[in-house]
């Protein structure tokens, strides 16, 4: 076979995913409705020191379900 032609080969074979997919799914619909919370939170305000940690806290799961999400529905 020239190396040229296409072949309907994908590569090697897909790894057994590290998080189960209800995790997944779980935390990629975390990851959509977790900025809602972020914004809800900066329009009211932040005010003191526990409203900076919780703010800070949403982001850091925000990006920890974005990461565990982000093969969902492949």
């Amino acid at each position: 076979m020239n190396p040229s032609t296409p072949t309907n080969e994908r590569g090697p074979p897909a790894r057994s995913p590290s998080v189960p997919e209800p995790l997944r799914a779980g935390a990629f619909w975390s990851a959509v409705l977790l900025p809602f919370c972020s914004l809800a939170l900066l329009a009211s305000g932040l005010g003191t020191t526990a409203e900076y940690l919780l703010f800070g806290s949403l982001v850091a799961a925000n990006v920890a379900a974005l990461i565990a999400g982000h093969g969902y529905g492949r």
